[in-house]
């Protein structure tokens, strides 16, 4: 009998192609190994080939794949300064109505795509839980009949963004304009800005710049994956959006000092660790629960 999770994430796993081979990851395999070692009961509803080895690559998170003729894969190249991102294959559609039914009330849901694979709108009529997240990566791209990665308009903002208790997106996925609506549909936003940290709006009113754990980066891949979730797990846990995003900085600068998923926070005492070695101003202890907030949504927009 499936048990019903604590923190589900509903998204592709994949793989990503790079020199040393092929590297398992996904957005949703992010999220949710690091629930899993918070102490959290985890678990992923995505879409893969029988081959995918969840087992090794997700120990101890509860995975329903549906079975897909091939698994999600990606490629990334440089042309001089920028990343070019090509999809070699991409694996079945979710249907969510396949989602189990115990599953659908679990106390956290994140929600992130990386490839349109199911519906924001559907996912919120479907699963009820306590805290939502969405990282709107996915719905944030599309792939030409060549299987270039190109940037696209997430259609279904305006529906769903007031259903959910915060966005989170790279500052490298948005247009200024794109922004700043973010910031006003949104009850909670943040935007992600790697070394440079992280924006914080609340209720449509910038908050200000959650600055980024010092770290020594072996790979950015999935650092805002770690972010999202860790974002998620503390909010649940404090309701307080200013100590959850510090909390996710320090989770997700822990993220980039190893390749891939081996870079992820094994428990909660090494974030917190982290955290401790910081400033008093980063450290959770010294956040104020109460959370100031400015009179208008005048931010950094596209600094």
């Amino acid at each position: 009998m499936l048990r019903r999770p604590e923190f589900l994430a509903i998204g592709y796993v994949c793989y990503d192609v790079r020199d040393e081979g092929l590297v398992a990851g996904g957005s949703a395999a992010y999220a949710a190994l690091l629930a899993r070692n918070l102490g959290y009961r985890a678990a992923v509803f995505t879409s893969a080939a029988a081959d995918f080895p969840f087992e090794s690559v997700l120990p101890g998170v509860r995975v329903h794949a549906e079975e897909s003729p091939e698994n999600t894969v990606f490629v990334n190249r440089r042309r001089g300064p920028r990343r070019v991102q090509f999809v070699e294959a991409v694996a079945e559609h979710l249907e969510l109505d396949r989602l189990p039914p115990r599953w659908r009330r679990p106390k956290i849901a994140y929600l992130c795509p990386i490839l349109r694979e199911f519906s924001a709108v559907e996912a919120l009529e479907l699963v009820r839980a306590e805290v939502v997240g969405i990282a709107p990566q996915g719905w944030l791209r599309r792939h030409t009949p060549k299987g270039l990665v190109v940037k696209a308009r997430w259609e279904e903002l305006e529906e769903v963004a007031g259903k959910a208790d915060f966005i989170v997106a790279s500052h490298e996925e948005l247009t200024r304009e794109e922004i700043r609506r973010y910031a006003e549909l949104a009850r909670i936003f943040l935007l992600t800005r790697g070394k440079a940290g992280a924006d914080l709006y609340v209720r449509g009113n910038y908050w200000g710049r959650i600055p980024a754990a010092p770290a020594s980066e072996v790979d950015e891949t999935g650092a805002g994956d770690v972010f999202g979730a860790a974002f998620a797990i503390r909010y649940y846990e404090t309701r307080d959006p200013v100590e959850a995003a510090y909390f996710a900085a320090a989770a997700a600068s822990l993220a980039v000092e190893g390749v891939g998923l081996s870079g992820i926070p094994e428990s909660r005492e090494e974030v917190l660790a982290r955290l401790a070695s910081l400033e008093p101003s980063f450290q959770g202890g010294a956040i104020s629960p109460t959370l100031p907030l400015p009179r208008s949504a005048d931010g950094p927009v596209g600094t």
